[in-house]
């Protein structure tokens, strides 16, 4: 009988384990990844088409999961039978210490974003970051390319003018002072703070699209930046505040509400 409660007791112990354990991993991966290193070399765009697909971009939380193409550091030669794909500035094909990314937005520029739509095949969803709970639950985007999976942490959401932005050079690799001048710009314009540390030895992606949330004169683009994992890191969910500049978005929907209001 003895014998028999010890047994009830061991399994009762490796039950409580496992359910632990099941428990912990659950609450330290909050992103997992999905690898698309063999959806590059599958995935062509036409037969008669001069452009390749370098990589993938997967962006939690939304239906960005879709080709990258690279395009040889200029935006003009981009075809626009070419929009549904993301594609990317950088010179070659090869990972490097800061990727920058584009994709269209067509449906979603209004001050007030949708979160899904069937017509949002490209970027659109990017701009489902503006929502602050949104941006809690959502916190990580994966690139593929070069025959390897990367994961970045978000550290920085924000508005910026081309001028704010494009004023940085466009070759592969920033020295320590460009991606740190880099870094500096893109939490200036952070409307979170998000508890990430960050700095020029790190290695940063951004992703960008075109928005009218402030007006359509307002010459401002959407920013997701992240940066990327470290050694020893988990994909666990950090904490995310509003800073100072969420202010001019509430402002905005408020101002929205009571026009709404007075027109009743």
């Amino acid at each position: 009988m003895k014998k028999k409660y010890i047994l009830i007791l061991v399994i009762a112990l490796i039950i409580s384990l496992v359910s632990l354990h099941v428990y912990f991993n659950k609450s330290i991966h909050t992103f997992k990844i999905e690898p698309r290193t063999s959806y590059v070399g599958k995935t062509k765009i036409g037969d008669e088409s001069d452009f390749e697909v370098m990589g993938w971009i997967k962006v939690q939380g939304t239906n960005i999961d879709y080709p990258l193409i690279r395009t040889d550091n200029d935006k003009s030669i981009f075809p626009v039978e070419l929009e549904s794909f993301a594609w990317s500035t950088n010179y070659d094909n090869l990972f490097h210490n800061r990727i920058f990314i584009i994709g269209h937005n067509i449906f979603n520029l209004s001050s007030k974003p949708k979160l899904n739509d069937e017509r949002f095949t490209r970027f659109e969803e990017l701009m489902n970051f503006v929502y602050y709970d949104f941006a809690k639950e959502n916190q990580y985007i994966q690139l593929t390319i070069d025959g390897k999976d990367y994961v970045y942490k978000i550290f920085s959401v924000g508005f910026l003018k081309e001028s704010e932005v494009y004023g940085f050079p466009f070759h592969d690799d920033y020295t320590k002072k460009e991606m740190k001048d880099y870094i500096r710009v893109m939490n200036k314009f952070n409307i979170y703070q998000y508890d990430v540390d960050v700095n020029e030895n790190d290695k940063v992606i951004s992703l960008n699209t075109c928005t009218r949330f402030f007006g359509p004169d307002s010459k401002k683009e959407f920013y997701v930046n992240g940066r990327l994992l470290r050694d020893g890191e988990n994909t666990r969910n950090y904490k995310v505040t509003k800073s100072k500049n969420y202010k001019a978005i509430e402002d905005i929907w408020e101002g929205e509400e009571k026009d709404e209001e007075s027109s009743m």
